[in-house]
């Protein structure tokens, strides 16, 4: 059986190892020159390892992600970094119940109602049926106003804009049962790891086709046909949008949905600007809305020496600084990165680099899950699998 899998991401390549693990002949389509999708990297000639277009690490209840690192010799490596947030102009850590109960700028009252919220969310086993919640209503209550106020909305407001207020609770519910203190990473970037599973994928017998953008997927009376190609079965990994262009006769409805851009300036700096690995930022009105250093999660001594930083944000299709460079980009964030760190000065950027990619964040509205359609289409042979079926998640 001859298996088509558009798209070279993790999804993609996951299913590609276990389809050539029971035999069945596969090819692999990524329209990029390197594997990855979101989890792309780039290499500077001084750097000794690849960096991700956009921040990654993985956490140690990412099993499914674990066992398959294992299984292609790129076994994780876990540490324990620091989770800062800046508000009120001081970074401060909020990443622990004693870290949160020392939280002054919250009455002690709110810090208990708070913690005792997150507490459940944490417990809560499968938070699906949150969906029928919007964050904006439950929130506040499940942990507090004043604390959804000083924290939870500001977070909610700078990654989702203008569309905030559709956000279900089963979203919400899953990055605080997801998210563990200790965190993973791959020697040599996540490239390592997906070169590993393509190479697994080669070696089984299965092809990647890198630089290889499908224009149209068709059913045939006998198997399916991929820009013209025969094949008995298609797995399709790309986004929703792109997945209804690419096979539009496939059957699949696809609900409504709003979706953000992600976007980052990644900066190589002399000097360390933060105290922490992730920062989120508190403050209202801010151009970014997370400042990552990655050389404080991972050593430097793999990026030439130097601080390798990104400034990260979700944005609505038309935002201004989607359209920015990396020159316009850095001005706009110049007052606010003197804010974190009076002390920071242009001079401190040896190097900067931009990247945006459509689809990186779904919006997942209220009741969502059913409407989703299932991994298994209802034309023979066909599946469909990406970010848009999380069910809220």
């Amino acid at each position: 059986m001859r298996i088509a899998i558009i798209g070279g991401g993790f999804t993609g390549l996951s299913a590609a190892v276990r389809l050539v693990d029971s035999g069945k002949e596969v090819v692999v389509f990524e329209s990029a020159d390197s594997l990855g999708g979101l989890a792309g990297c780039f290499k500077p000639k001084h750097w000794n390892w690849c960096l991700e277009n956009y921040y990654h690490h993985i956490f140690t209840n990412d099993k499914d992600i674990i066992a398959m690192a294992e299984k292609v010799g790129e076994p994780a490596k876990f540490k324990v970094p620091v989770t800062t947030s800046f508000i009120k102009g001081k970074e401060i850590q909020l990443d622990t119940p004693i870290s949160l109960l020392k939280f002054s700028e919250l009455s002690v009252l709110s810090r208990i109602w708070m913690g005792a919220g997150l507490l459940i969310l944490k417990l809560i086993p499968n938070g699906v049926f949150l969906e029928r919640f919007r964050v904006v209503k439950f929130l506040p209550w499940l942990l507090g106003k004043e604390g959804y106020r000083e924290i939870w909305e500001k977070l909610m407001k700078a990654k989702f804009g203008p569309y905030v207020n559709q956000i279900n609770m089963a979203w919400f519910w899953s990055r605080v049962a997801k998210r563990t203190k200790s965190l993973g990473y791959f020697d040599g970037g996540f490239l390592r790891l997906l070169e590993a599973m393509g190479k697994y994928v080669q070696t089984k017998g299965g092809e990647v086709r890198l630089g290889r953008a499908v224009k149209g997927v068709e059913k045939k009376s006998e198997g399916w046909m991929v820009d013209g190609e025969s094949f008995d079965g298609v797995i399709i990994t790309t986004p929703a949008p792109i997945t209804q262009k690419i096979a539009p006769n496939s059957g699949v409805r696809w609900p409504v949905l709003d979706y953000l851009w992600g976007q980052t300036l990644v900066l190589e700096l002399k000097n360390k600007v933060i105290d922490g690995y992730w920062m989120n930022i508190l403050e209202k009105n801010w151009p970014f809305l997370v400042a990552v250093e990655h050389t404080n999660f991972v050593d430097k001594k793999n990026y030439g020496g130097d601080v390798v930083m990104y400034l990260g944000n979700y944005l609505p299709d038309g935002d201004k600084r989607l359209e920015m460079k990396e020159g316009e980009l850095l001005e706009l964030f110049l007052p606010y990165l003197k804010k974190i760190n009076p002390g920071f000065e242009k001079s401190w950027v040896r190097n900067m680099w931009t990247f945006k990619a459509p689809y990186a964040q779904p919006v997942f509205p209220i009741n969502y899950s059913g409407k989703v359609p299932g991994l298994k289409t209802k034309q023979e042979g066909l599946y469909v699998a990406n970010m848009s079926m999380g069910h809220g998640e």
